[in-house]
């Protein structure tokens, strides 16, 4: 039912915009309104629209409350700059990320008024040489759902789509910590950040065509949080998906998400706020009358004293979005029959532990890795290969260790190491230059992620030039050569076996 009433709303969208958008592409109309895009001088094939709002601003009483759609703006939108981040809950520890990897922090402002997405799409000319709409990634960024947006160097995509001029992407913002995650008593919806991001698939399917996308192949994907943000997905939206594909770069269901039945954590806050002794719905609202800013220093400051009790927000396991018991879930079919390709890197505890120059040592990063990412990931591996030809899934382990992206030598392929590799955007920060395989790596892991988006159902493949065929990437199974290795010694990618490198030290069931 839903996908019909889009599809109506798609139909009534193109009838509007064939006499609204202009002829280089610039200016098209959305069920948002019409908007005002650009193209800049280093990436000219590429219209970029910045700053799309997709759903109402979640400010007074939609302040923890689920997305509403946009009301469409009677004045053409300036989609021209990203916009402000969401509310960041902020900490004062020393990462990898702060003291050498900053091009992965996010900049620019922040604010409560934050549910927007940003489209890069090729020129209307390079769409019309393909001959049909174009297959669309639509991201969702990482950050421990404590924080995360799209203002982040390594993760801005117009030299990806410059180059290739065969894909879309589109980037989300969606709440994060209290904002998107408050679980308060008096809530029917505790994890309304997770429903912003279902909001910006529905946009995106609503709209994409009038950016040359084809509705029918978006191909949902992040990384980290935004990872199990795509492993929570197919579980919480199982008949209606809207989504043909998956990509989850380290993220699982397992990772984040907490129980708090007692809805402790917001109580807490409330009273740090001045919103203590208040009957369930008198603390909604008032917490909902602080100010924003207010609110989120008040937790960040609390957060970095390490007071007891601690408090955090992130994914409650509502039994709508989040789920107790994942296997129950797909042992009743309740899992969407989506292709997933999923992932993680060897040395992704160094981007949780403390900055060192010397490290924290190999045994606190091996067991950092599996415990946080690794082992979470294997163990959704394993839960949909109870049911492989139900569930094709396709995994990777990242081991690429370039200087000019973990110039430390304890950094290896820390945790989000593989992006810039993705993005395309290796080679524009960091010190020193990419190498020859560097850039073999890239193109290599590009062409996989693209023409999985293509035909999500097909699976990933890659042309070899020097002999006019294909490397088609196998469907993972356990006990056998189909974990797809990315840049270790001197090859590109190669087949290997999981469990040895990691599932053995993972206990999957």
């Amino acid at each position: 039912m839903l996908l019909q009433t889009l599809a109506a709303l798609i139909f009534v969208s193109l009838t509007r915009t064939s006499s609204a958008s202009s002829s280089d592409g610039l200016t098209v109309n959305t069920t948002s309104g019409q908007l005002q895009g650009f193209v800049n001088q280093t990436s000219p094939d590429v219209r970029q629209f910045l700053g799309i709002p997709y759903a109402q601003p979640p400010v007074g009483l939609l302040r923890f409350a689920p997305p509403q759609d946009a009301i469409p703006s009677q004045q053409t939108i300036d989609a021209t700059a990203l916009p402000n981040s969401c509310m960041q809950q902020f900490s004062s520890g020393s990462t990898i990320y702060t003291a050498y990897e900053t091009e992965f922090l996010i900049s620019g402002g922040q604010s409560e008024d934050c549910l927007y997405l940003s489209i890069w799409t090729p020129s209307v000319a390079g769409i019309d040489a393909k001959g049909s709409p174009l297959p669309v990634f639509l991201y969702i960024p990482g950050g421990g759902f404590t924080s995360g947006g799209q203002n982040s160097m390594y993760k801005i995509p117009d030299k990806w789509v410059q180059k290739t001029q065969s894909h879309i992407v589109v980037v989300m913002n969606y709440r994060v910590n209290v904002f998107g995650f408050p679980n308060a008593a008096a809530l029917s919806h505790q994890n309304p950040g997770l429903l912003d991001q279902r909001k910006a698939v529905e946009w995106t399917y609503r709209n994409i065509a009038q950016f040359g996308g084809d509705p029918d192949r978006i191909t949902l994907w992040g990384q980290s949080a935004g990872g199990a943000s795509v492993a929570y997905y197919p579980y919480a939206f199982a008949d209606e998906p809207i989504v043909a594909g998956l990509i989850a770069d380290s993220g699982a269901t397992g990772i984040l998400a907490k129980s708090d039945p007692t809805h402790s954590n917001f109580t807490a806050l409330a009273g740090l706020v001045g919103c203590g002794n208040l009957n369930a719905s008198a603390e909604l609202a008032c917490v909902r009358g602080v100010d924003s800013t207010t609110l989120e220093n008040t937790l960040s400051n609390y957060v970095i004293s390490k007071r007891s009790p601690t408090i955090s927000f992130t994914p409650s396991d509502d039994n709508i979005t989040v789920f107790t018991n994942y296997t129950d879930r797909i042992v009743h079919g309740h899992l969407a029959r989506l292709p997933l390709i999923t992932g993680s890197n060897t040395n992704e505890g160094a981007g949780f532990v403390p900055f060192t120059p010397s490290g924290p040592g190999n045994a606190t990063l091996v067991n950092t890795t599996l415990s946080i990412i690794a082992c979470p990931v294997a163990r959704d591996v394993a839960r949909r290969g109870l049911f492989p030809s139900l569930y094709p899934t396709y995994r990777y382990l990242y081991t690429g260790n370039f200087t000019n992206i973990s110039p430390v030598s304890w950094f290896g392929a820390y945790h989000s190491a593989e992006l810039p590799l993705l993005f395309g955007t290796h080679d524009e920060y960091g010190p020193g230059n990419s190498t020859s395989f560097e850039y073999t790596v890239s193109k290599t892991m590009e062409a996989l992620w693209l023409s999985f988006a293509e035909n999500p159902a097909a699976g990933p493949k890659r042309f070899n030039s020097s002999d006019g065929g294909y490397f088609v990437w196998p469907q993972f199974r356990q006990s056998s050569d189909s974990l797809m290795v990315f840049a270790e010694g001197s090859k590109a990618l190669q087949l290997s076996d999981a469990g040895p490198r990691l599932d053995n030290y993972c206990g999957l069931y």
